[in-house]
C-alpha cells in the first residue's frame, strides 16, 4: 500500500472533493420539491454518473476509504436525480402538451 504525502494541498483537494461531491444533495431536494427537470440534460447526468463510477472504481481499487465514501454520495445523488428526470419529464411533457394545445 502507497503513502499519502499529507500536505496542504492534499488537504484543499480532499476539501474541495467534499465541497464538490455534497453539493448534489441539496440539487436532489430541490429536483423532489420543484419536480422540473427539464433544464437538465440527459448527457450531462449521464457522464457525470460514469465519471463517479470510475472515481468509485479507482477509490475502491487503490483502498481510498475517505474518497469512496465521497464519491458514492455523488453516485447516489446522479442516480436519483436521473431517476426522477424520467419521471417528472414523462409527467411535464403531458402537461405541456395540453397547454399548449388548448
Amino acid at each position: 500500500m502507497t503513502t499519502i504525502d499529507k500536505s496542504i494541498y492534499y488537504y484543499l483537494i480532499l476539501l474541495a472533493t467534499f465541497l464538490f461531491t455534497f453539493s448534489f444533495v441539496p440539487l436532489v431536494f430541490e429536483v423532489i420539491q420543484q419536480r422540473l427537470t427539464i433544464n437538465i440534460p440527459y448527457v450531462t447526468l449521464i457522464c457525470m454518473m460514469l465519471s463517479f463510477l470510475i472515481y468509485l472504481f479507482i477509490t475502491i481499487n487503490r483502498q481510498y476509504y475517505l474518497h469512496i465514501f465521497f464519491y458514492l454520495v455523488s453516485f447516489v445523488c446522479i442516480s436519483i436525480i436521473l431517476f426522477l428526470k424520467r419521471n417528472y419529464d414523462k409527467k411535464n411533457m403531458k402537461v405541456s402538451k395540453f397547454i399548449y394545445e388548448s
